[in-house]
């Protein structure tokens, strides 16, 4: 394992929503990592170790939620901040007691993920939900 501090996975089961990620994160100066699922994220995230995990909840044959717990529980992987990213209306506290880092709503503005991917990266979880 060695750290990335430049380097995010994005795991979204959705092309367009991986893209736009990608193309936001790599204007930024960040090397992307898009998955479409929670296994490679995680098996990814234990071998670099990862400024950034940005984390879709529904995931396609997984419960992102289990994701999350299993990156959060792992020593490995517990340190990584995580943006859970999703478009459940009713996500929030149950994700911060797993250990998500921020939450953001589908859809999503721009600088609004610009902003907390600035705050995880650089100064450690963001507390409130946008």
């Amino acid at each position: 394992m060695f750290d990335e501090p430049r380097t995010v996975i994005v795991v979204d089961d959705s092309d367009e929503i991986r893209d736009v990620l990608t193309l936001i994160l790599e204007d930024e100066g960040y090397r992307v990592l898009p998955v479409e699922d929670g296994a490679t994220a995680l098996m990814m995230s234990k071998r670099i170790h990862p400024a950034l995990i940005t984390l879709d909840l529904g995931l396609p044959n997984e419960d992102g939620t289990q994701i999350l717990r299993q990156l959060k529980s792992d020593p490995h992987t517990s340190t990584i901040p995580v943006l859970v990213v999703t478009g459940r209306p009713n996500v929030g506290e149950q994700e911060r007691d797993l250990g998500a880092d921020a939450v953001l709503l589908k859809p999503f503005e721009l600088t609004e993920i610009q902003d907390l991917i600035t705050k995880l990266v650089n100064c450690g979880p963001e507390p409130a939900e946008r």
